[in-house]
């Protein structure tokens, strides 16, 4: 079920996005956001599903605003049961061993960035004049959440991502931090794969419903 995975993803996907207030409420993990369009985010495998989506029927969060990240093999039909919570999309937790990711150099005339405290690292790349990507990761003790891999539309297609990743990794690695975890959208898991990284689960997202 991938239950300790789950756990490291959260944790660090937490850190990384200053998401410092978790809980855990009936093997739920409850993180509260406190934004106004995510009071918060109730994440759980699915053995707990129904557990998660109680939580968020019944918490006093504005409608559309309590969400759910559940780990399960089938999202359409877990989806399904959940009903009336409303699905948003289906991601996919993934897994590294860092030293075995791809490298990839930071593309001429492009230039790097890396800033960030001990515990999250900011990789920002610079070109003509402006910021082109971006990415953080998440490093608690031996592992590490990557997050926020952005690549601005008038810099895509010109290896920036795999520029963003591999200085994130080379920098996580000094810091003898050896695996990571990252949940990846549908347009960026093909780009993960071909560094490396492996697909532990899909990632059921759902919502209350919105007004």
């Amino acid at each position: 079920m991938h239950d300790e995975d789950l756990a490291r993803w959260q944790r660090g996907w937490s850190a990384a996005r200053g998401w410092n207030a978790a809980q855990r409420v009936d093997d739920v993990t409850v993180v509260r956001v406190g934004e106004p369009q995510c009071r918060v985010e109730y994440v759980a495998t699915e053995r707990d599903a129904a557990a998660a989506a109680h939580l968020a029927l019944t918490d006093s969060n504005p409608p559309g605003t309590s969400w759910l990240v559940i780990a399960t093999a089938e999202p359409g039909r877990v989806a399904r049961e959940l009903l009336p919570l409303e699905y948003v999309r289906t991601e996919w937790l993934m897994k590294i061993s860092l030293p075995e990711q791809a490298l990839h150099p930071v593309p001429a005339p492009y230039a790097v960035e890396v800033t960030g405290g001990r515990s999250v690292i900011d990789v920002q790349i610079y070109g003509y004049g402006e910021l082109a990507a971006s990415g953080r990761m998440a490093v608690l003790h031996t592992g590490a959440v990557a997050d926020m891999i952005q690549t601005d539309p008038a810099h895509r297609r010109r290896g920036l991502a795999r520029a963003v990743m591999s200085t994130l990794v080379t920098t996580a690695v000094a810091r003898n931090t050896t695996t990571a975890h990252l949940s990846a959208s549908p347009q960026g898991r093909p780009l993960y794969t071909s560094l490396g990284w492996t697909t532990l689960t899909p990632l059921l997202v759902a919502r209350t419903a919105a007004p």
